[in-house]
C-alpha cells in the first residue's frame, strides 16, 4: 500500500482476511488424525506458529486502528 494513507477500513479488511483463514486451519487440524505421530507433531507446530503470527498481526493492526482514531 505504498503512497496511500492507511485507513481503518483497510486495517479491518486485513483482520477479516486473517479471520477467514480459520476455516483452512480447521481443515488442517482435521487432517492431523490421518498422519503418523511425527507428521502430526510437525503439522501441529506449524499450526501453532501460524496462530502466533496471526495474533501478533491482529495486535499490530489494532494498534494502528488506535493511532488512526486519535487523529
Amino acid at each position: 500500500m505504498p503512497n496511500e494513507q492507511m485507513t481503518v477500513a483497510y486495517v479491518m479488511e486485513k483482520i477479516d482476511q486473517i479471520m477467514e483463514g480459520a476455516s483452512t486451519l480447521r481443515e488442517g487440524i482435521a487432517a492431523l488424525e490421518n498422519l503418523d505421530s511425527e507428521a502430526a507433531l510437525a503439522a501441529g507446530n506449524m499450526v501453532e506458529a501460524r496462530e502466533k503470527t496471526n495474533q501478533q498481526m491482529i495486535s499490530l493492526l489494532n494498534k494502528i486502528i488506535d493511532k488512526l482514531q486519535i487523529n
